[in-house]
């Protein structure tokens, strides 16, 4: 290698070193010493695993209960050893997935924190409601249907087509596993909740000597720690061949809403007169 490269080569690195301090430098002022640039190649390690305590408090709890939720962020936020203001401890309820979560350390746009000590609530559907809703749209066969209301009969109640007359659940299991299908020669469109009048050259109907329930109630718990809640369900019936009986839950978005609205307030209520202050949604801290 000649002189005259060898003075290049030893220039560029001059330059370079020059370069990476200015830029160090530049990037050290705007980000008030939070940020370093450093060479390719260089691994930077985290050594807080082998100190005896960690730098700062995190972490995450979760539950389903509404009561341990409540619970462990009061004290948490009164672990903290100072009252702040209200909001400081945001709660973020999400009535679409029936959740929330509480950040500890979020702080606020003078002073923001890492947002990584938080508390997690997810409620999760009791078993009767699970039931109710894998019934809702369901096609059942006489047997099925029968066998599904004998199970649940302690949740139900039954009705008949005006929905006011309750049917004794033993005669609506009766109803239901007694359904014939008659045969009548006239025409017409209607459709009722009993019957099915098709627009052809013949009529089927069900037949039963036994009073069908055309409405039901179910009567359940629907979440951990709500409110037990009364949903109802109107009885279809597809006349083919062999009955088919279709339950449809009526107007579930509306309880769906009136449940969402129901955590919101217990949530409120029991956050009262602590720093803690619920918002409807979700936040996402980044990074």
């Amino acid at each position: 290698m000649s002189l005259e490269q060898d003075l290049s080569k030893t220039l560029e690195r001059i330059i370079g070193i020059i370069q990476a301090d200015s830029i160090q430098q530049f990037i050290q002022e705007q980000t008030n010493g939070t940020v370093a640039a450093l060479p390719a190649g260089v691994s930077v390690h985290d050594l807080e695993q082998y100190l005896e305590q960690r730098r700062r408090y995190r972490g995450s709890m979760s539950t389903s209960l509404i009561a341990e939720f409540v619970e462990y962020v009061t004290a948490t936020t009164e672990d903290y050893g100072w009252v702040p203001a209200a909001g400081d401890f945001p709660c973020f309820v999400s009535p679409s997935t029936m959740s929330a979560k509480t950040f500890f350390n979020l702080g606020d746009a003078e002073n923001p924190g890492h947002g990584d000590h938080h508390a997690n609530l997810q409620l999760e559907k009791t078993e009767a409601f699970k039931q109710l809703l894998e019934t809702n749209g369901r096609k059942f066969d006489q047997k099925n249907l029968a066998e599904w209301l004998e199970d649940w009969k302690d949740h139900l109640e039954a009705f008949a087509e005006d929905g006011s007359t309750n049917v004794p659940m033993a005669a609506a299991v009766s109803a239901v596993r007694r359904i014939t299908i008659g045969t009548n020669a006239e025409a017409t469109s209607e459709t009722q909740s009993l019957s099915s009048r098709r627009s052809a050259m013949a009529e089927v109907e069900a037949k039963n000597k036994d009073q069908f329930p055309c409405f039901l109630k179910f009567t359940c718990e629907p979440y951990q720690g709500l409110e037990e809640r009364t949903f109802n369900l109107r009885l279809s019936l597809i006349t083919s061949e062999k009955p088919v009986i279709v339950p449809r839950i009526v107007r579930l978005e509306t309880a769906e809403e009136e449940m969402a609205q129901e955590l919101e307030e217990k949530l409120r209520s029991g956050f009262e007169d602590t720093p803690v202050k619920t918002f409807v949604g979700s936040f996402n801290p980044g990074k």
